[in-house]
Formats: structure tokens, sequence, C-alpha cells
């Protein structure tokens, strides 16, 4: 064994020593979990896993990384589009297996939540006192990378960003210290880290505020046929315009639905009203008017099921490429049956990738829009729908057609609707996509996805992690000292 290969031994078993957690290597049992991510696609061979228990266990764990060299990444749910949470021979900090958990305080309607834990048990643990705050429509994905990208959800529309309900967090910088950020101590940090994404350390811990919340939700699942397409985007065009802080829709075209032929494509919308059944019909009108095929309504939906509804289509496994764009104003018919001519084009000459379509969600905008730009890090709070286009899909060997095909898809929808070229706020410019549904997050170019907030982005990084340690994600370049 050669010297070097001695002294990384000692010092894994001095890191093992350590640690009231765990750290495998390949071929251990755990590895196989430590590496698995939500996309197979983003599934990389790690050095090392380790499992923290502590705060203590994630400075060890960085302090270990950093003196062999080797790169980081943070596991929090692993969904990243990216495969941010993944590093390839490097280490990865793994929040999913023990800090994972979360606690609800009734009387200050707050709720503290593990850098590892998912929405679902946010959720459940919040409606045990009938409380709730803006979590991620899918109920598998980590609270951790959702929230540090901003975070949208079904309450969007009443209560704003996930990052606009975040009062408290903790972080274990890569010096290894542990700090406590909110708007009184450390309040660069903490505005950072609100919209920064994992740029500055490691959150092993966020507080949100929480609101009180009504047991049961409305919710329709809307089926139409393709020449229904125009007029329905002309009814959302116009709920848009109207729609309360209580609702909220999502809009796409897929190939692959219940009770439809497969590989034909077919429009879905899911609607969701903060209300009784009555009212959300009645709100929902114009949508209704359209005339939809199949309708699929859960009029009294416990509200600690709805963020589970897109679950299985959104399960865990598969490689599947997404990529985003943050439309300005209404998307035409025109840019859709583009987009779908090119999609069949490919899915021609490739019938397995028939789970390919485009997704927009729309939620009212207001209340994200009454949040200063400057307010947070996060510098996309325009008024338009973010959109996306994706396949998922089996074989590795399509990985490079599929990117290659997903990006023209987005390029042919970019060209056809109005979309942000820059950020910044409202009808002038937003996002130039929502930053978590950048599938390049690992190599982009900070200062278009962070606009006028770059300057001061970049004076937090030199304040945290004047070494850009953390660097998996829309990575930020410190600022220089002045002489």
């Amino acid at each position: 064994m050669s010297f070097s290969a001695q002294q990384t031994l000692t010092a894994l078993n001095k890191l093992k020593e350590t640690l009231s957690g765990e750290v495998v290597c390949p071929g251990d049992e755990g590895y196989d979990y430590g590496i698995a991510r939500w996309s197979d696609s983003c599934v990389k061979q790690a050095a090392y896993v380790v499992f923290p228990k502590t705060n203590e266990d994630v400075a060890e764990a960085t302090r270990f990384a950093r003196e062999q060299g080797l790169e980081l990444a943070i596991y929090g749910g692993g969904h990243s589009f990216s495969g941010s949470s993944s590093i390839q021979d490097g280490v990865v900090i793994h929040l999913g297996k023990y800090i994972n958990y979360a606690r609800c305080d009734p009387e200050k309607r707050l709720i503290y939540v593990g850098g590892g834990a998912t929405w679902e048990i946010v959720d459940k643990v919040g409606m045990e006192h009938g409380l709730a705050t803006v979590a991620g429509s899918v109920n598998h994905t980590g609270v951790g990378g959702l929230t540090l990208g901003g975070g949208y959800g079904w309450l969007t529309g009443r209560y704003g960003m996930t990052i606009d309900n975040t009062v408290q967090i903790t972080v274990v910088l890569a010096s290894g210290e542990v700090v406590t950020a909110n708007e009184k101590e450390h309040p660069d940090l903490f505005w950072g880290c609100r919209g920064g994404g994992c740029n500055f350390g490691v959150v092993t811990e966020f507080v949100f505020k929480a609101y009180p919340q009504r047991p049961t939700v409305f919710v329709t699942y809307l089926l139409y046929t393709m020449d229904k397409l125009e007029n329905l985007l002309n009814a959302i065009a116009e709920w848009d315009e109207t729609a309360g802080p209580d609702e909220g829709l999502h809009w796409g075209c897929m190939r692959v639905l219940p009770g439809m032929e497969p590989g034909k494509p077919t429009l879905l919308v899911i609607y969701f009203y903060n209300g009784d059944a009555a009212e959300g019909r009645k709100a929902a009108k114009k949508i209704y008017d359209v005339g939809p095929l199949i309708e699929n309504a859960m009029e009294e939906l416990p509200y600690v099921k709805l963020n589970s509804l897109q679950n299985d289509p959104n399960a865990h496994g598969g490689r599947k490429y997404i990529k985003g764009i943050s439309s300005r104003g209404n998307t035409s018919a025109e840019a859709v049956q583009a987009v779908l001519q090119a999609q069949e084009e490919v899915i021609k000459s490739n019938p397995s990738l028939v789970h390919s379509g485009v997704m927009f969600e729309a939620s009212p905008k207001k209340a994200i829009m009454n949040v200063p730009l400057e307010a947070t890090a996060y510098a996309g709070r325009g008024i338009g729908a973010e959109g996306m286009v994706f396949s998922f899909y089996q074989d590795p060997s399509l990985d490079g057609l599929v990117q290659t095909q997903v990006r023209e898809w987005a390029r042919i929808l970019e060209e056809k609707t109005p979309v942000s070229l820059r950020s910044g706020k409202g009808a002038d410019s937003e996002g130039v996509c929502y930053a978590n549904l950048d599938p390049d997050a690992a190599r982009s170019d900070a200062a278009k996805v962070f606009g006028s907030n770059y300057k001061r982005l970049r004076e937090v990084k030199r304040m945290y992690d004047p070494e850009n340690v953390w660097n998996r994600w829309h990575p930020i370049e410190p600022a220089e000292l002045m002489n």
C-alpha cells in the first residue's frame, strides 16, 4: 500500500471512529442506497457516502473531504434534475437516512424540519395540529433542495414561495462552524440561502411558518382531447387573470394517462381549490366550459393526501430528463403543437420514449410579487407560469439522444412563447427558468440566473464559503477581497 493510500485509510478510520453516524464505500452495505437518486441518470459513483446523525458529523465529513482533496455533494431528497446531489469519486453527505424529522410547535405555528426530510412528513406533522406550510406538490421530494431553490406548491397562491415562509435555518459551513441564520443572526447567510441553493453550506434544519389549514380540499383531474387545445389555453389565460389565492392549476400534454389510449397525446388539467367542491367548481367554470372528456374529482380530499397525488407518475427509478422554462405570457397552441410534433418524430424511431410531454404549473402570483425582489436571493418573481418539457425512459444508451431532443423541444417552446430573458420581477422579466428545473445547474451562468441579486450573493459567498467548497448548484463565484 502506498504512503498516500495509507494516509487516506488512516483518515477514513479516524472519521469512522469520530462519527455517530456511518460512512460507506463501494461494496459496503448501504452504499447502493446512498448513491440512489430519483432519476437513475443522476446516479454517480461516490468514493464515500456519509450518513450523519448530528451537525458535528456533517462538519467531520466536510473536514475529511477537504483534507483528502475530494469534491462534496449534499443529498437532501435526491430529486435534483441536474444531479447536483451526486458526485463522482467524491464525498456525499447524505442527510436523508437520519436527519429526516419534522416536529410542530402549534402555539408558535412553526414546523421544524431536518435537512434530509421529505414533504410527506411535513404535511403529516403539520396537519396533526391543523396547520400547513407551502410544501412541494410531490411529497417524496426533499425539503432541502426545493426550499433552497425557491419552492412552489399548491399553497403558493395564498402564502407565496417556500422561502417566503422560512424563518430560520441551521447551517454547517465549510469551516465546520455550525451557525443559526435568521433575520437577526447571520442575516446575509439567511438571505443568500433563500434562493441561492446549497452554495453556502449544509442546511441541517429549516423552520417554517405554518398556517391554519382546513382538513379537506377540492381537486379534480380533467382530460381533454387535443382538438380542445386552443380553447383550453384561452380558458386558462382567462382563469389566470381572475384566479383567487386559494386556487392552483397544472396543465400539460402527455401520452400515457389512465383511461386514455397509450401513445395518444391528451390534455390534462389538475385543478386545486382550498375550499369546498361547489365553490371550486364555480371558480373553475371557464375550465369546465371547454368540455372535458373525463373528470376524476376528489371533492373532499384530505389535505394530508394532496401532495401525494402526483407521486406515482413521478416515482423514483428510471431515467428522467427535464428542462424548464419560465413563460412571461400565455402559451400558444402553435407552440404546444410544434413541440408535440417534434416529440412524435422522435417517438416514431424510439417508441420507448412515449413518456414525453409538456407541463406547466400555474399559481396566482400576487403573494410572490408582494415580496420585494431584493428581500431574498431568489430572482424569479415573475407573472408567468413555470413550464417544462420532459422525457422519462429506461435505456441508458438513449441518454445523449434524450438530452439533445429535450433541449430542442425547450428551444421550440421558447421560440414560440414569450419567455424571460433575464432575472427580475414582474412583467418586465422573471427568472430565466425556475432554478430547480434547470438540468444544467452544476455548470450554469449564475450571473444570469440570479440577476440583480448576484453581486450580493458573491459577497455572501466570500463571507461564508470563500474557497468555493459548495459548488454543485448554479455555482456562485466568491467576490474578490478589496485591497
